[in-house]
This record gives structure tokens, C-alpha cells and sequence, in this order.
């Protein structure tokens, strides 16, 4: 009798046990930390997906910070970034774990700080290449804001005017048989080919989508397409510009008048 009433008891205890288990509530779910980085290129680009021959999302900046939200084993991180939100692919490598310093150096032969962040707005102050400025803020088209060491100017300039160290900085042909030519413009006479990953010293860049370099393998200056420049090597070729189809009276030629035909009056 006392060995059923035990078992009774001790049967309750675990039916109860069980009850109060089901009845306390879920522990809480802690998502894990966010994990951020920082750009290390003056300039480069977060992509659709992780390939070069992706589309552009959004074009970052040295020091732009990043959250890190997925890797592959491509060496590509998809990154969200903080200062805008895009959310796209960049090179691992590309991606820094502390901040950069903030003195940089001009890189081209000259460029203005300007009192706003346009090539049309006011000059402020002529730097040469080699001068020495703090930076202190950046916008989304590619314009940073600065201090001049020197004379303590704060204004505007490009973010692909500057490097991390003195001297002009290094850009990676990302396209095979791309033209050097002898000035800014397809009409220009072609000095040289140049073959993917060559590496151009950047001298000077104009408003119109044209970089002045000297090409490091042959010594020769001239003009390339800024599009086809990549501050890094490229694992392959960036797709050329498809040409334009000449429409069907474009292609066809225009009758000729046969011999003898009286023109109409």
C-alpha cells in the first residue's frame, strides 16, 4: 500500500514538473554581434553580386565603414554600408579591421578645394600633388570634404584626387587592349595598347570621364577611359561598350539616279 501511494506521489511530482516546464517562458534569443570593417581602396565599388562583371551598387570610399553580412569562398563579402544602407558584394581584401588615418596627400599634379562638392562651384585654393590634407567628411557622388594642412582651407575635393601616401597613386588597367591616346577624347590619336592589369601612375583626371597616367611598362603619358581603372588587379576583363546597331535606313545606301534620267522639275 505504501509502496503504491509512492509511486502515486511520485508520479504527480513529474506530471507537475513537466506542467511548470511548459508553462515558463522561452528563453530569451540573442542575436549575434554586428561585425563591421572598413574600406581600404580610395575608391572602389560594392556589386550586385561577387564578380567584377557585376553591376555597380553603390561606389565607397577609404574609411567608409561596413557591416559584414555574409562571405563566400571566392574571397567576396557581402557588406551593408552603414553610411547609405546599399547592401552589396566587395574583394574581402579590400576590407580593413580598424579605421584608416585620416591625413591624406594629394595624388593628382593639381586640384582646387572648392566651397561645395561640383566642378563648377567656387575655387578656394590650387594644392599640388604631394600637399597634405585632413579629411573630414564625404558625400555620396564621390566628393570629399577637407582641411588643407598648410593654410587650414576647408572645402571639396574629389575622393580619386588623393592617396594614402605621397606620390600619385597606382591604377590597374581592367580591360585587354585598352587605348592610350594623346588626349581626352575617342578622337585623339592612339599612342599604345595597353593589356589588362598594367599598371598607370595617375597624374591627373578631367571632369569628362578621362584619366591622364603614364603607363609604368613603356614610360608613355597619355589618356584612358577612367571606367576601365581599377585601384586594384582585376581576375578578368571588363565587358567593352557594345557599339550601336545602324538602324536599316542608316545601313542601307541611298539610290543612285540612273544615267539619263530627267530630274524631275
Amino acid at each position: 500500500m505504501r509502496s503504491r501511494n509512492y509511486l502515486q506521489a511520485l508520479l504527480l511530482l513529474l506530471m507537475i514538473s513537466t506542467l511548470a516546464g511548459a508553462c515558463a517562458a522561452p528563453a530569451p534569443y540573442y542575436p549575434p554581434p554586428a561585425v563591421y570593417y572598413y574600406v581600404s581602396p580610395t575608391t572602389t565599388f560594392l556589386r550586385e553580386c561577387p564578380s567584377y562583371e557585376c553591376g555597380i551598387v553603390a561606389t565607397v570610399y577609404s574609411g567608409d565603414r561596413v557591416e559584414l553580412l555574409d562571405r563566400n569562398e571566392f574571397g567576396w563579402s557581402r557588406s551593408r554600408l552603414v553610411r547609405t544602407g546599399a547592401v552589396g558584394w566587395i574583394p574581402s581584401d579590400l576590407l580593413s579591421g580598424s579605421p584608416l588615418p585620416a591625413t591624406y596627400y594629394v595624388a593628382t599634379s593639381t586640384v582646387y578645394i572648392r566651397d561645395c562638392a561640383d566642378f563648377n562651384c567656387r575655387a578656394l585654393q590650387l594644392l599640388t600633388r604631394g600637399d597634405r590634407i585632413e579629411k573630414l567628411d564625404q558625400d555620396s557622388r564621390g566628393w570629399w570634404r577637407v582641411r588643407a594642412y598648410r593654410s587650414g582651407t576647408v572645402g571639396w575635393i574629389p575622393a580619386s584626387a588623393v592617396s594614402l601616401s605621397p606620390g600619385p597613386p597606382i591604377y590597374y588597367v581592367a580591360i585587354n587592349g585598352l587605348n592610350l591616346r594623346a588626349g581626352p577624347s575617342t578622337g585623339s590619336k592612339v599612342l599604345i595598347s595597353l593589356s589588362l592589369n598594367d599598371r598607370e601612375e595617375m597624374l591627373d583626371q578631367s571632369p569628362t570621364g578621362w584619366s591622364k597616367v603614364r603607363d609604368l611598362r613603356t614610360g608613355v603619358i597619355g589618356w584612358v577611359s577612367s571606367h576601365y581603372l581599377e585601384t586594384f588587379p582585376v581576375s578578368h576583363s571588363k565587358a567593352a561598350p557594345k557599339k550601336r546597331k545602324m538602324t536599316p535606313k542608316e545601313s542601307e545606301p541611298e539610290p543612285r539616279e540612273k544615267p539619263g534620267t530627267p530630274k524631275a522639275m
